[in-house]
């Protein structure tokens, strides 16, 4: 069929062919940003470049392989794309390490053959030289080959059969190329008929060879998008289990909330309320002030446990049900001191979730401040500000007590070393600012759960 072909035209074909694969490797190269297909369409490109000096090669009367600069240097960065080719597209390093090492030391010699190259190019030594020369790096080159590629076809992998298909067609092309200096009569360059120029073969070895690869490019990537299909799907089932796990757990914390609110809770109410009726029953007996303290201490317990209890169940891990807890326990604490409050916090539609594991620790915080200003501050007024910026719910407590000197060196006692310690617990923020006459600012800042309730 190329027989009926005029050999300008077939090369004009061949060439449009393997411009449009250099083009599709380079369009694929912006959509995957993988260097093997820049470097794909480097080497279509380099081949058509060699193509076009080949011919005008081999219409030279004392035409010897090798003896032209310029061909030989592309053809040899062709070789070496084709060996950064192969190893990208059959994974070399991770399958075969000895293959890898194998290809890296003809890629150095392909690297020595350019410079030798240049050497003689510049030198202007004998043509025989040089193609003497070539003829001795492709026959190592050759030799490496036939090392590596028995052991890539024992690799087994899916690409493997298309990389050897499309290199047998371009060996088989190259054979029958060479071949024409043992056949002039037959390759005689005849314009009207294709066969007649080893181009011809060349190309069309190149062509099913480029053709082969970009299947199993197809493929490969086929194989890699069902590999990440196959890791999102496990992934997917770990946070599911991981999901049931965390249901679990917060199934279990309602239960222990549940129960020691209603065993314990009970068990503390009512001695209590003996208690208090065993005061009235003993009228001034001496047993009296001991129940008197067995009814505290059971109604510090019960406070304790309530706090417990609150910090425990998942139904409080709103920053709306922070909010008003804070707001419950600043009237608690200060319903009988001489202090005013100010209380300015978050509306209802601000509404995120406090890590269970952070929200007991802010609130020990928060109620160790109030304590702070209740027996040391002397203050009149505490502003207290709560409010959601930046992922982060800000506690900001802030009092016209007398203050005190804050300094970095000086204790002052182990409350502010509680409160720094119970902060980074939950990898919160704290700061406090404070003057002998001005009053104190605690500012405290606790992660969120940014997903709205």
């Amino acid at each position: 069929m190329f027989a009926l072909i005029p050999y300008p035209q077939l090369r004009l074909f061949f060439d449009g062919m393997l411009c449009m694969m250099a083009l599709y490797a380079l369009l694929s190269y912006t959509q995957h940003r993988k260097p093997i297909y820049w470097q794909y369409a480097l080497y279509i490109l380099c081949m058509i470049v060699t193509f076009y000096w080949d011919d005008i090669d081999y219409g030279k009367t004392d035409y010897l392989p090798g003896t032209n600069f310029k061909v030989a240097a592309v053809e040899s960065l062709a070789f070496l794309l084709y060996i950064r080719f192969a190893i990208l597209l059959i994974d070399i390093p991770r399958l075969d390490p000895f293959s890898h090492r194998i290809l890296k030391i003809m890629s150095i010699i392909l690297a020595i053959e350019i410079g030798a190259d240049l050497a003689f190019y510049l030198l202007d030594v004998s043509n025989d030289l040089k193609s003497n020369s070539y003829i001795l790096f492709r026959c190592i080159l050759s030799f490496g080959a036939l090392v590596v590629v028995p052991r890539i076809l024992k690799l087994r992998e899916v690409a493997v059969g298309y990389f050897i298909a499309g290199s047998f067609f371009f060996v088989l092309g190259c054979l029958v190329a060479l071949a024409t200096n043992f056949m002039p009569s037959f390759f005689n360059l005849n314009p009207a008929n294709a066969l007649t120029f080893p181009v011809t073969f060349m190309e069309f070895g190149v062509i099913l060879e480029v053709l082969c690869f970009t299947l199993g490019m197809s493929v490969q990537n086929r194989r890699n998008e069902l590999e990440k299909i196959e890791a999102q799907e496990q992934l997917i089932e770990q946070l599911l289990e991981n999901e049931k796990k965390q249901s679990t757990l917060l199934r279990i914390r309602d239960d222990i909330s549940r129960d020691i609110h209603d065993e314990l809770g009970a068990d503390l109410s009512s001695i209590s309320a003996m208690s208090y009726a065993a005061i009235k029953q003993l009228n001034g007996s001496g047993a009296e002030q001991t129940i008197t303290i067995i009814g505290e201490t059971s109604r510090k317990v019960i406070a304790r446990m309530r706090e417990i209890v609150w910090s425990l169940h998942s139904a409080h891990d709103s920053v709306e049900n922070f909010s008003f807890r804070a707001k419950e326990t600043a009237y608690t604490l200060l319903e009988h001191h001489p202090i005013a409050l100010h209380l300015e916090l978050p509306s209802e539609e601000v509404d995120f979730r406090i890590p269970a594991e952070h929200r007991r620790n802010l609130f020990l915080v928060y109620k160790e401040i109030l304590h702070n200003i209740v027996r040391h501050s002397k203050a009149q007024n505490v502003h207290i500000r709560l409010y959601v910026h930046d992922n982060y719910l800000n506690l900001i407590v802030k009092d016209d007590g007398i203050g005190f000197v804050n300094n970095a060196s000086k204790s002052h006692g182990n409350g502010l070393l509680n409160l720094k310690q119970r902060t980074s617990a939950f990898a919160g923020i704290f700061s406090l600012e404070s003057l002998p006459g001005e009053g104190t600012t605690v500012t405290v800042g606790c992660p969120l759960d940014m997903v709205k309730l």
